[in-house]
């Protein structure tokens, strides 16, 4: 009688073993799976540089239905951002120590009012932060976020002074961008027509609604040039990808078509 039970009881030793060395076979190759899926996916790389897109607001617009403006609202395009672009149009992403998009080390945006200085004045009046313009710290959130979202995977990532003067640069290179007046009607293809017909190059136009969301207004021109050559700024003015940005398949903001009219404030 005891040899039967010690046979029973070293038969169900023998199944339990049996079955945990099957279950934890079953989550050791899980964990494999899972870790080797998480390292195929750090290891992609980022995206490369395709171009760049100088975006440029409206303040009246951008003060009239995105913020709460303090005066002076400046009467002239501003710079919003000089963003590198992929070959699909969509942003580069910012710098990520886990991915790194270069070899370099970016600058900390802390360091922004020190490698800044010498443009200080130019930044305040051509590329201001709309909602406070004349408040320098104001100013210094807005290009620090810039610079973190945007610069640090430029071709200038541990060269903030270039990355900045380059958008001055642009900017001040131009001395008209469209010839209608304020308080007009256009629809987005003859925006973006009349530009094509002053610099010869077709932009991108992005729209805001104004603060009843009643109608559309031109928020934005954005244009396009294509990456330099290294150690130089972006010069050469190309035809942007989408007159309407479109991001995965879909157009992003309030006009969804070149026929959509937009009040020019």
């Amino acid at each position: 009688m005891w040899s039967i039970s010690k046979y029973l009881l070293l038969a169900a030793v023998v199944v339990c073993l049996s079955v945990c060395f099957r279950l934890y076979s079953q989550l050791a190759s899980l964990n494999i799976t899972t870790l080797i899926h998480h390292q195929f996916k750090a290891s992609a790389p980022p995206p490369t540089i395709s171009f760049y897109k100088l975006s440029l607001q409206w303040p009246p617009a951008a003060c009239h239905g995105m913020y709460t403006c303090k005066p002076p609202i400046p009467s002239d395009f501003t710079i919003h951002g000089i963003w590198p672009q992929d070959s699909n149009d969509e942003p580069i992403p910012p710098y990520n120590k886990n991915n790194p998009c270069t070899l370099k080390t970016p600058t900390p945006r802390t360091d922004l009012p020190i490698k800044l200085r010498p443009i200080e004045v130019y930044l305040t009046s051509i590329w201001p932060n709309l909602v406070d313009g004349l408040n320098l710290t104001a100013n210094y959130q807005f290009w620090e976020y810039e610079w973190k979202k945007h610069g640090t995977c430029s071709d200038y990532p541990d060269d903030p002074l270039t990355y900045f003067k380059s958008a001055l640069k642009l900017r001040l290179g131009i001395k008209t961008i469209v010839r209608f007046g304020r308080q007009t009607s256009w629809t987005v293809k003859q925006v973006a027509d009349e530009v094509f017909h002053v610099l010869k190059a077709y932009p991108q136009i992005a729209c805001n609604l104004n603060p009843s969301r009643t109608q559309k207004q031109l928020w934005e021109i954005r244009l396009c040039y294509d990456r330099p050559n290294p150690g130089q700024p972006p010069h050469t003015l190309i035809n942007c990808t989408n007159i309407l940005r479109v991001s995965k398949g879909k157009i992003i903001g309030p006009c969804k078509s070149l026929s959509d009219t937009i009040f020019f404030p």
